[in-house]
């Protein structure tokens, strides 16, 4: 009695310890989130980087040539971003049109900056810091999608109740 209760726990004990191996990521799939997330990163540090570029160039550099500055500055992500978008055109990669609509976004918020420059004058502080804020928010929560979105897809590629169904 007392061999088949140990046998048991030792049979439990194994395949509660299969089933957390199952639950772990791979090494390699922990690499390729992990670059993923970083280079989400390195886009936040450059984006906040531009902003605070901009914060200062409006305190150091006079109207007329601040406004052409943030109207050039548009032009150069417009080209940028069409650059990017034909390119995952012709790849057919999903990252690089998202990176793409993201740069897009960036250069519609720049030619808003042009317009609010002259609205909220003393005040184009908050302007900018506001978009600081806003990227950075929306770059946390792209890095946590990906994890969690991750973990979800190998977890369901380690799932094998559909080809038990299937048998």
């Amino acid at each position: 009695m007392k061999n088949k209760e140990t046998e048991i726990s030792t049979n439990l004990a194994k395949l509660e310890e299969e089933i957390k191996n199952k639950k772990k990521l791979p090494q390699e799939k922990k690499k390729a989130i992990f670059k993923k997330c970083l280079l989400n990163t390195i886009l936040l540090i450059i984006i906040l980087i531009y902003l605070i570029c901009l914060q200062i160039g409006e305190q150091n550099i006079e109207t007329g040539t601040y406004i052409a500055t943030l109207k050039t500055l548009s032009i150069i992500l417009i080209i940028g971003t069409t650059i990017m978008l034909e390119i995952s055109y012709r790849t057919n990669k999903n990252n690089i049109i998202i990176h793409s609509i993201e740069i897009l976004t960036l250069t519609f918020y720049t030619l808003l900056l042009i317009s609010g420059y002259s609205i909220y004058y003393g005040n184009f502080h908050k302007i900018t810091t506001t978009g600081m804020i806003v990227s950075g928010i929306y770059y946390i929560l792209k890095n946590i999608l990906i994890i969690t979105n991750a973990k979800k897809k190998y977890q369901k590629s380690q799932n094998d109740i559909k080809s038990i169904v299937k048998n």
